[in-house]
């Protein structure tokens, strides 16, 4: 026995399959895009077209409005041919794609750009573009050569600053580590009454006036004279000198009385 399902199963697989089949085709709008959208005076731009339709019988390029003074070029499908047209300037190239290609663009050439289709049926489809031209001296960006020059120049910069710093730091650990420094390690400074190394200059107490000490005079004497033999060679005996303690004078003294 069949469950009651599986007839709605089926109905819902047989409505799916005739909205499939009943759907018509949907066909892709032709657009255009201006490459690069800005552009400097003197560089190329191209005119870009997408989804040119199939049943082409020709497809014409103007500056503006389309009217006969303002057709720059167009081109025939069946002969492949090129007309240029009155806004013609040398400078344009049309490709059989429906493509444009303008070279060493002006600020003249900014502006509104139309494609004009002809059908096979003489129908007619357009399109608009627009272009933007400038100066080319009033361009701010930088070039890949001034980028890289400046990253250069920091680089070096940092490379140098770096070095600076770690020879000074070397510098400074050295003098810290080297006790013969004398900028680090200065001599202690001299005090009154002590040398430059800290010794005295006095050695000792100066001795006391009333301490007793010995005494030391010098007394004259005179030897006896001896009678000079004529023909001897010993000279007359002179005065001699004698230094006598005072005591040991004292006895002699009392000696004498």
């Amino acid at each position: 026995m069949e469950s009651p399902s599986a007839p709605a199963h089926g109905g819902l697989l047989l409505a799916a399959s005739l909205l499939t089949f009943w759907s018509l085709p949907t066909t892709a709008q032709f657009t255009m895009e201006s490459v690069p959208p800005n552009a400097a005076e003197g560089k190329d731009v191209l005119l870009r077209v997408h989804n040119l339709p199939g049943d082409l019988r020709r497809y014409a390029w103007y500056k503006g409005e389309i009217v006969e003074n303002n057709e720059i070029v167009s081109y025939v499908i069946e002969t492949q041919t090129t007309i240029n047209g009155t806004a013609y300037s040398g400078r344009e190239t049309i490709y059989p794609n429906g493509s444009l290609l303008l070279q060493n663009v002006t600020l003249k050439d900014t502006g509104k750009y139309n494609l004009q289709l002809i059908l096979r049926d003489y129908a007619t489809k357009q399109v608009t573009g627009q272009l933007r031209v400038y100066p080319e001296q009033t361009y701010t960006g930088y070039s890949v050569g001034t980028i890289v020059g400046s990253v250069i120049g920091i680089l070096v910069v940092v490379a140098l600053g770096a070095s600076l710093g770690y020879f000074l730091y070397l510098r400074r650990t050295r003098r810290a580590s080297d006790p013969r420094d004398p900028q680090e390690h200065p001599p202690p400074a001299a005090t009154p009454g002590q040398g430059p190394s800290g010794i005295s200059a006095f050695r000792g107490p100066l001795p006391d006036p009333k301490t007793a000490g010995p005494i030391y005079q010098v007394s004259v004497g005179y030897e006896p004279s001896v009678l000079q033999v004529p023909g001897a060679s010993r000279p007359a005996s002179s005065p001699a000198l004698a230094v006598l303690p005072a005591q040991e004078r004292a006895v002699e003294s009392d000696n004498r009385v």
